[in-house]
């Protein structure tokens, strides 16, 4: 199983769909990407992605609060 080399080492950092696990050895990533991960899988990926950069549209103020802090600020102390 591989991680993308540019995959971030801080678990606070959003991940990029392009950066993620892959299972099977990074060589493999760009001749057989697409028949090991499931097709919905990337998709999933790419639209959280878009949503996130639109500001999490249509979410709940709420939600849009808990988002944003639980991926704007800084880690706690307890966790970092």
């Amino acid at each position: 199983m591989a991680i993308h080399p540019a995959f971030p080492t801080s678990p606070y950092e959003i991940l990029n769909p392009e950066h993620r696990w892959f299972p099977a050895d990074e060589d493999l990533r760009d001749s057989s990407y697409d028949k090991l991960v499931p097709p919905l899988v990337n998709k999933i990926r790419r639209e959280v992605k878009t949503w996130r950069e639109n500001q999490y549209e249509g979410a709940s103020t709420t939600s849009k609060a808990l988002l944003n802090w639980w991926f704007s600020e800084s880690p706690s102390p307890f966790f970092g």
